[in-house]
């Protein structure tokens, strides 16, 4: 590998500690290295926080000539923070190389653009691939201004979803309970159907992994959510799509989206609110709902070893299967990408 690719990769490692904490903010790390030696690291933790750029700079006095690695081009503009294409200008560093381009219309080359004027070499698209598959989701609404989608089952391995007569079936592990927060960590909303809801009283939170819980979202057409389920007891907020009812009671939200298009007009809300992520955790027929009437991006499967003979169909989904995890020794945990997941 060449020096320029092991510098990055490490950028892009160190991205990943802010998975979790940053939605919907990108995953971003930065390395700061002169003559092979590095000066400082840093990565963005947490919204609204630093950016990786400034806790890289942190401890660093001296950085002239030296060379920056950062796994997403640096922002031009203030935010929550100031431009650290300012910082980077500030410290007079003499080359900076960049894993993507921002395609946020606020950064969108802008960035790169002022770097170049202040006379610091850029080099653009080292292991762009890599940096393209953590920032999927970002990447995704950005290009296209709708929501990156994933959906998420687990089913026996004669592919049952739940027993015959719509009773729940634990399939997952103790290992694949945790990937399941952790993907829920990455979203900026989860997902399920009422049927689900009040079927399984699902508290849609982050507790076996740490990270920031989403935002959560039910279909509830007909407004028949059970009003003792934890989703509106509890102190989290709780969005619910209804057909005709529009109500507040403390931070649980019905939101009316009338009879007809529903899902197209669910979709709608979310592109208005930008909702850059959802992560999908209905039964069969809200899964299939999608997937029929809604573009989804991403498919995670956990296929149990255990065989239950009859049930409730898993969804049909045609993805093809891009990657196979073994999870402990009752559990496979298969990830299925679309075709336009990335563009």
């Amino acid at each position: 590998m060449l020096t320029d690719e092991i510098w990055m990769q490490r950028a892009l490692d160190l991205a990943l500690l802010g998975g979790g904490f940053v939605v919907p903010n990108p995953w971003v790390g930065c390395v700061v290295v002169r003559d092979n030696v590095l000066l400082g690291e840093g990565f963005h933790a947490q919204y609204g926080g630093p950016h990786a750029e400034v806790n890289a700079f942190r401890d660093i006095k001296d950085a002239r000539a030296a060379t920056a690695y950062v796994s997403l081009e640096p922002c031009s503009h203030t935010g929550k923070t100031p431009p650290c294409a300012d910082l980077l200008i500030k410290h007079q560093v003499s080359r900076v190389v960049v894993c993507n381009l921002d395609p946020n219309p606020l950064v969108g080359g802008q960035g790169i653009a002022k770097l170049k004027a202040a006379g610091i070499e850029v080099q653009v698209g080292i292991l762009s691939e890599k940096g393209e598959l953590i920032n999927r989701r970002f990447f995704y609404f950005h290009r296209n201004r709708r929501p990156y989608i994933t959906v998420k089952y687990a089913s026996s391995a004669d592919q049952f979803i739940a027993h015959p007569n719509g009773d729940a079936h634990l399939f997952s592990n103790p290992i694949s309970q945790q990937l399941v927060h952790r993907l829920r960590a990455e979203h900026q909303a989860i997902l399920v159907g009422v049927n689900t809801a009040n079927a399984d009283n699902p508290s849609l939170t982050t507790r076996v992994w740490p990270g920031n819980s989403p935002m959560r979202f039910v279909l509830d057409p007909q407004a028949r959510m059970d009003e003792n389920l934890t989703l509106l007891q509890d102190e989290f907020p709780t969005y619910i799509f209804t057909q005709d009812v529009t109500k507040s009671e403390g931070n649980k939200h019905w939101i009316a989206l009338g009879s007809e298009n529903y899902l197209q007009k669910f979709k709608g809300y979310c592109e208005e609110q930008a909702i850059q992520s959802i992560l999908i955790e209905g039964g069969a027929k809200t899964i299939e709902a999608f997937i029929q009437e809604i573009d989804v991006q991403e498919i995670i499967h956990i296929e149990s070893t255990e065989v239950l003979g009859s049930g409730i169909s898993a969804p049909n989904i045609q993805f093809a299967v891009e990657r196979t995890y073994k999870l402990g020794n009752d559990n496979h945990w298969k990830v299925r990408l679309g075709e336009e997941n990335l563009a």
